[in-house]
């Protein structure tokens, strides 16, 4: 059955990732094996969500679960671009649509702004459209997965860390749909790995985002566990580990759309 947003985090346990991650426009399901949801992640779309599932639900629960939430979308003339299930559950590829990729991530959380390190020598704030071709150039050179999105208005701040005349490290702090802060697009120039410029500069960032919302949270690959370990250092909780797919109209729907 179709559910509301208060509902919602009933279900969870005020989950957090329901808590900083969904607002009014959520489309949620629930049902005796679990509870499921779309919502837009950014203020401009990119509808996705999760399916929580309970330990003795049947194989391909999150299979009937994004079904209908594609049902409600569809009536909110919304796409779903990706969805999430619990790493060790299946999801089977839904009807006209088709996986177009996959991924581990973990998501994470903190309230907390004490106790962090003090922000690295040389930190500078950028603008998100002045400087787009820096921080592209940038974080392109040094992580090919970079995912800062500079120039699409995505961030409410730009911090780099200056070094020679050059950009040394970059990190943005991204708007959710909800308005919570997501530190995003971090990179370290590889010279300077381990030397506390990273833990500085998310601190740093992470700093603001408790001081002007209450909050930051993060995704990080879960293969990643150096960067999760660092995160715990600054206080960072795990809130969820994600399997998520990304999602896409099969050729033949698209075409009729």
């Amino acid at each position: 059955m179709a559910i509301g947003r208060d509902e919602l985090l009933a279900r969870s346990g005020h989950d957090p990732m329901v808590r900083w991650t969904t607002g009014p426009e959520v489309l949620a399901v629930a049902s005796d094996q679990g509870w499921a949801y779309v919502d837009p992640w950014r203020p401009s779309g990119h509808w996705g969500g999760l399916a929580e599932v309970g330990p003795g639900a049947a194989a391909g629960a999150e299979d009937g679960a994004l079904a209908a939430l594609l049902e409600l979308a569809e009536v909110r003339s919304v796409g779903v671009e990706w969805f999430s299930t619990a790493p060790h559950r299946p999801l089977a590829t839904p009807t006209g649509h088709r996986i177009t990729g996959s991924g581990r991530w973990t998501f994470m959380v903190t309230t907390r702004a004490e106790g962090l390190p003090a922000a690295p020598e040389g930190l500078v704030e950028l603008d998100d459209a002045e400087d787009t071709q820096q921080i592209g150039d940038f974080g392109r050179s040094h992580n090919p997965d970079f995912e800062g999105h500079p120039g699409r208005g995505l961030a409410s701040l730009w911090l780099g860390v200056r070094d020679r005349g050059g950009l040394a490290a970059v990190g943005a702090l991204h708007t959710l749909a909800t308005g919570a802060p997501h530190l995003a697009g971090i990179v370290v120039r590889p010279d300077l790995r381990g030397r506390g410029v990273g833990a500085g500069l998310t601190a740093e960032l992470t700093r603001r985002a408790v001081a002007r919302h209450g909050v930051a949270t993060l995704g990080v690959y879960t293969a990643n566990a150096v960067a999760v370990r660092l995160y715990e250092r600054l206080g960072y909780a795990v809130a969820r580990h994600l399997h998520t797919r990304s999602l896409a109209p099969s050729p033949a729907v698209a075409d009729l759309g």
